[in-house]
This record gives structure tokens, sequence and C-alpha cells, in this order.
């Protein structure tokens, strides 16, 4: 979510608007999920998985 908010504020668009962080500003999934719930689990549990990554690559 941290990056996806570092991106959008810092993408130039004449529309900008100001926003919380929402699902809604991160990348799409690969797959198409109707489902609310099962698709910001997906979300969620790609994020934790990049943030590992960073991690391990920081040291």
């Amino acid at each position: 979510m941290i990056g996806a908010l570092a991106n959008y504020i810092s993408t130039q668009n004449e529309n900008f608007q100001p926003m919380n962080s929402n699902f809604g500003i991160l990348p799409s999934l690969e797959e198409k999920i109707r489902d609310k719930k099962i698709r910001y689990e997906k979300l969620a549990k790609r994020s934790l998985e990049n943030m590992k990554i960073a991690e391990k690559n920081k040291n």
C-alpha cells in the first residue's frame, strides 16, 4: 500500500485528487476475481510477499 501511495502522489496527473489508501490504487492481479473478500485477501497476501522479498534484498 505504501508503494502504491508513493506512486500515486508522484505521478503527474492533471486531475490529481488527494485520497486515503485503498485497494483501488494497487496493481491489478493477473486473474480477475469478482468476490471482493477473496480479491482483497490475494492483494494483501501478494503485498506481504513483496515486503518479505524487499526485506531480504535490503540486508
